[in-house]
Order: C-alpha cells, then structure tokens, then sequence
C-alpha cells in the first residue's frame, strides 16, 4: 500500500457502495484507492480525477473544484469530459491484458473509475525488487501480451498515451494488463494549460506541443522505451533532448539497444526496440500488431528499420502520420556484403594520398569511357612533344587543363523569402530564369530569378519537402521528403504520379542526363531508380549499411553515385544495376556528393569538415581541399568545372577553385546553416538556401 495522500479522502469514506480503505497510488492527475464493494463482497480499485495543479479539495464536504482561473475551469471541465469518456470505453472492454473497468460514477464534483482489483505490482515495482533488468524469456513474457491489449486498444480507436512500467501491472501469476490510461491528462495539455502531461523518457517527441499528432505510433515508441528500460536497466533519454540534439547535428544521446544489450538479447529483439525508438512517428511500426509480428518473427529481420535510433545528420523534418491509419510493413532485402573490395582499397587509402593507377587495375570502374568533348570545344589533336610538354591534368579542369576566366560569384543579387521554415532544396531549369525550392514548409515554389516574384500556385505536400530535381529538358519537376514518396510535376506544376520507395525519408533526388531515370536515396538504406515515363521501378540498389544522404549520375548517365551515413561512396553501374565500386576514406557521414562536368571527378564532403575530389577513372582520391571549418551539407560544380561550391553549416558559401585547390571566396548573409546550393546551367548564378528560411542568388 501507497502511504496516504494529503488530498486522499479518508479511510471509511463512503462513496456509493464502496468503502475506501487506503492508496494504491496517485500521481499529478488522480488517485487510486482500494475500496470494499459492500455490495457484493470484494475488493475493487478507484480512481479519482483529480488534476493537482488546477484543482483542490474542499476539506469539510470532500468536494473536488476547479481553481478559480478561467483557463483552469476550462482546463479541468475538459480533461473531465475525457475522463468520463475514457472510463466509458474501457468498461466496454474483456481483454485480460487490459484492467477492466466495472462501472464509473460522478461525486463530489469529479468522478470515478471503478475497476477489477488483482493482488500484483507494477513491472517499476518489480524491477525495483528483483533487479533493473528481465532477461530475454521474461520481457517477451510482458511484452507480448501488453501488445495484444494494446491492439485491441487501438482497434477501438484509443490511445494509451503513458505507458511505462508503472503502468504495466503484474499479477500474482504473472501476467501483465496495461492500467492507467492517460488520456485526460493529454485532454488537458491538448487544451493549453502548462502542465507536463507526459512521462520523461517514455513519451514520444509528437506528445510535446507542437510536434507532431499523436497516434498508435505513439505508443508503440513507448512500448519500445519500455522495454528499453528493461534490457539496460536505465529509464531511456528523453525524447526532446534528442531531438534538439539532432537539430544541432549532434550525436543522438540514446545508446541503441542494438549496442547496449548485445550479446545477451536477440539481435532482432533489440533491433525491434530500436525501430519502435525512431524520434520520427513515420519511421517506427505504425501500429502495435507490427511491432508484435517483428517480435515474433513473422515479419523477417530484413524488412524491418534496422538502423541506429537516430544518425547525427539525419536532417529532421516534422512527421504527421495520418491517424490511425496501420502501414503496410515496409519491405527490404538484406544488404550485400562489400567487405573484400572496400577494405582493400581503405587499407590503400590509409596508405597514401594519391593511388597509383598501376597499384588499382582491379577496379571495376576501368571501362568508365573518357568524357568526349562538345564539338565545339573540341581541340585539334596534339602532337607527341605537345603531350609530353602539357601540364598534369587536375581535378575539376576540362581536358587538355584549359582554365575559365570567369570569376568566382562574390555578389549577393537577390534574397527570395517565401517559405515559413527550412529551406532544404534546389534546382535550376534549363537557363537560369526558373528556380525550384522546397522546404520543412511542405511546399514546394518555383521562382522567376529574374524579378524574384513566386511563380504560380506553391506546390504541397503532406510532409516535409528534402529534395527537389528539374530534368535536363526542364519538362519535370520531382520532389521528395519524409513520407518516402517520390511526386513528379510536369512544367505547369500539375501532379503526373507518385513513386513509392519502402516508405521511410528520402533524402536526395537526382534525374539522368537523358532525363528517363529518376533516382532517389533516404532512411531506406537503397537506392531506387524508376522509369520517368511510365513510373516502374527499375532497381533498388542495395548495399549501404545505413542512411543515404546524397545522390547524382555521372555526367554520361552510366553511373551513379551514392553515399550517407556509413561513410562509403558507391559507384552503381545504372543498365544493370550492380554496384561497380567503393570509395572509401571519410571517417564521418558523408552528406553531399557533385560531379565534375566532365564527369572523371567527384567531389564528397559532409560532417568531417574535409571536401576530397576523387578520380573516379582511377578509383583514387585526388585531392583533398582545405578544411572546411564546418560541416560541408551540400556541393556544387560551376557549369565549365572551375568553381566548387560548398553549402556549409556554418551559415556560409565556400567557393574552391577546383584547378587549383584553394578557396576562392567566402559567401556570407545567412543566419542559419546553409542546406543546399546550386549553380544555374548557365554558370551565370549561384542560388544557395538556408535554415533561415531563405534563398539567395549570387552572381
């Protein structure tokens, strides 16, 4: 028994035909006594409303009363209501995982919820006895049933909303029933009053204000961080704190379960916590029987979200599932081992700057053609002493080591503000009149550069908008975010169709050269690529072991190149599909990736601060630019393969001259970090987007 509360009523008070005989516990929004049913001769549990901190007990009649505010009389009159409702539907309910509500009445002002009383404690009680930790056999012995009453929860269309292992309740034979609904105290902090209407550690980040609608994914995360508890012993951090890590690009401070319980669990078990633990609702089970299937096997390993709980840069955006709506189990297929091949050319990597062609005739990138020149830049044929007397080719130069006078952009032309959150993408029509952006806003816009005047109607979307990409003949417009959608637009900003990955956030689009393949890489870990005319699926490319940030094809259209979280830059033969080569050499997430125009160089930067330039004929890193200063977020090639631009998260532009490997200028005027940057086709501008909300052009 629970010592009794100052605001408890008395032992022996009399309410209808109960008796009340002592606390079983309370908390900021009730108390629960046990009571003698003089009816029928058993005990029962009832719990009172009784929000602390906007209402108080009359000591003389027992009465329970608003304070005296308005926002607190509206406040308790709301969370009563729900209350009410809430014992309604509970005592509609038989399911022996879930306490069973008798009856409910209303006295003093509040009211009641009687229930069935069982000898047992709480799993915290438990723990708290016996040890902070459940072996494998035990948790799924809890866990299990908690989720099939959880089911039937939801099938009813309720929500728990403050599971935790207070409120999972053993029984004397073992079994667990979920008590406690929390469905008033949500009423009330729905309803605006400063209260904390949420348990720390246990309450998912959309239970905050203003972060997102609660649904069955949110107590499925709280299932997750239950279960947590019970594998590390420790209550897991709060959500909140690890989401405004991330929005510092910091590490998220939930060690996986994946990491903290190896080798004594299951690897699917804590695989199955920690994709219930993703911050974001869209990338966790989105209903309770998916998160039991995954633990019980009938859902394979590889179709489940394997990845850690949250990378340092996985570029948060708000997620708004649609309620109550049970997603099919996103599928995947195992990723292929690329083991032999990397480490090899790490280990040569981590041997010398540069590679000599002769040390890799291995590399399955040799039949990458060399990039033939337009006609009109074509130069006759130079003769033997003329070769011999030509300087070394260098990164970034057109052939033959020709260098562009023009100079790098230095001048802000025009700032256009229109978007209400992040800018997170851009992309330039063919010329440099038009502009596409997309943003954390859900809308996409398109921009004359010219006037900065918004042109037509801003295109919306049902989530955050990450990437946005123009084909070469500026006849579509594909954009992408955290639904895992891919929509293509055509030049009048009307919807042709939607293209559907496995479902989690993508982070980069990119179209082919000849514009008939659209590829996309995010959260799945894949790369897929589709036929633009008709929408079908042509691969899915697999092998990264974690989140892929960057996307882009060669200039000819027969490679592309990805690269993320896991640190590698993949090579994929795009006919066939087949990953052509790795990479390797960043010791931190790679987030963006450009190729030179004439398609030999590749330039990759990301959290490390260090931008490298690979030959990509070569498989060699060819130079590796002067450090960043701050985390590189997005990368760009002027159209004659002169000028790199380096979106920071330092708020500024870096301009590399990529022939001589130095930094040309530095572009400042953001008050945020800098999300992405994009020279037009014509070389003439440099448009650069912001956190701040903002997009600037730069001549």
């Amino acid at each position: 028994m629970t010592a009794y509360h100052k605001n408890a009523l008395p032992a022996g008070y009399q309410l209808a035909e109960y008796t009340l005989e002592s606390v079983l516990g309370y908390g900021g929004f009730g108390i629960t006594y046990l009571a003698h049913d003089t009816a029928l001769g058993a005990q029962v549990a009832v719990k009172e409303y009784l929000p602390q901190e906007i209402s108080t007990r009359d000591a003389k009649t027992g009465a329970v009363m608003p304070s005296s505010t308005q926002n607190a009389i509206r406040d308790y009159s709301w969370g009563l209501k729900n209350f009410v409702a809430e014992a309604r539907s509970l005592a509609r309910f038989k399911h022996a995982n879930i306490v069973r509500v008798l009856r409910f009445l209303e006295a003093n002002g509040t009211a009641y919820m009687v229930m069935e009383y069982e000898k047992g404690t709480s799993l915290a009680g438990h723990l708290k006895r016996h040890g902070p930790k459940l072996d494998e056999q035990a948790l799924l012995r809890v866990f299990i049933p908690i989720l099939n009453g959880l089911r039937a929860v939801h099938d009813a269309g309720m929500l728990h909303l403050d599971i935790k292992p207070e409120n999972i309740y053993l029984r004397g034979d073992g079994s667990p029933m979920l008590i406690d609904f929390g469905s008033a105290r949500q009423a009330i902090a729905a309803a605006g009053h400063q209260i904390v209407a949420l348990t720390y550690g246990y309450a998912p980040i959309e239970q905050y204000p203003d972060k997102g609608k609660p649904g069955p994914w949110t107590d499925v995360y709280s299932i997750g961080a239950a279960m947590y508890r019970c594998i590390t012993g420790n209550r897991p951090d709060d959500a909140l704190e690890r989401y405004r890590a991330v929005l510092k690009y910091q590490t998220d401070p939930l060690i996986p379960a994946a990491k903290a319980g190896a080798k004594r669990y299951q690897q699917n078990l804590l695989e199955c916590v920690d994709w219930a633990m993703q911050l974001h609702p869209q990338e966790r089970p989105q209903s309770a029987r998916e998160l039991q299937d995954a633990l019980m096997g009938k859902i394979r390993r590889a179709q489940q979200k394997q990845a850690p709980v949250m990378q340092p840069f996985a570029r948060p955006a708000t997620a708004r599932p649609e309620p109550f709506r049970t997603a099919a189990p996103p599928r995947r297929r195992k990723a292929r081992s690329w083991a032999a091949p990397a480490l090899i050319l790490a280990a040569l990597i981590a041997a010398a700057a540069v590679f000599r062609p002769e040390v890799l005739k291995w590399w399955p990138v040799t039949d990458m053609p060399q990039t033939t020149p337009r006609p009109q830049e074509q130069q006759p044929a130079e003769s033997p002493r003329e070769q011999q007397a030509a300087p070394a080719r260098r990164p970034g130069v057109r052939r033959g080591g020709e260098r562009s006078e023009q100079t790098p952009p230095s001048v802000l032309a025009r700032t256009l503000n229109g978007h209400s959150d992040w800018v997170q993408a851009l992309a330039f029509f063919p010329g440099e009149k038009r502009l596409a952006s997309g943003g954390n806003d859900k809308v996409v816009r398109l921009w004359d550069t010219s006037s900065g005047a918004a042109l037509g109607t801003p295109r919306r979307h049902g989530y955050a908008v990450n990437a946005v990409a123009v084909s070469p003949d500026g006849r579509w417009l594909a954009s992408a975010g955290i639904d895992g959608a891919v929509r293509l637009w055509d030049a009048l900003g009307k919807g042709r169709q939607t293209m559907q990955g496995y479902g989690y956030s993508i982070f980069s689009v990119a179209f082919a050269p000849d514009g008939r393949t659209l590829a996309a890489g995010g959260k799945d870990r894949a790369v897929f690529l589709w036929d633009v005319e008709t929408g079908r699926r042509r691969h899915a490319l697999e092998g990264h072991k974690s989140e892929v940030y960057a996307v882009v094809f060669s200039p000819d259209g027969r490679y592309l190149a990805s690269a993320g979280a896991d640190r590698v830059i993949r090579l994929w033969n795009v006919a066939t599909g087949q990953e052509a080569a790795a990479l390797t050499g960043h010791k931190d997430e790679i987030m963006a990736l450009a190729f030179a125009p004439d398609g030999r160089y590749l330039a990759s930067g990301g959290v490390g601060q260090m931008i490298r330039i690979w030959d990509v004929r070569e498989g060699a890193l060819a130079r590796t630019l002067p450090d960043a200063g701050a985390p590189a977020l997005s990368l760009a090639y002027s159209p004659d393969g002169r000028w790199l631009a380096a979106g920071t998260a330092g708020k500024t532009i870096l301009i590399f001259d990529a022939v001589e490997g130095r930094l040309a200028q530095v572009l400042s005027g953001h008050r945020d970090q800098v999300q992405a940057v994009a020279f037009s086709p014509s070389g003439g501008l440099l448009a650069s987007a912001s956190r701040d909300g903002s997009v600037k052009l730069w001549k």
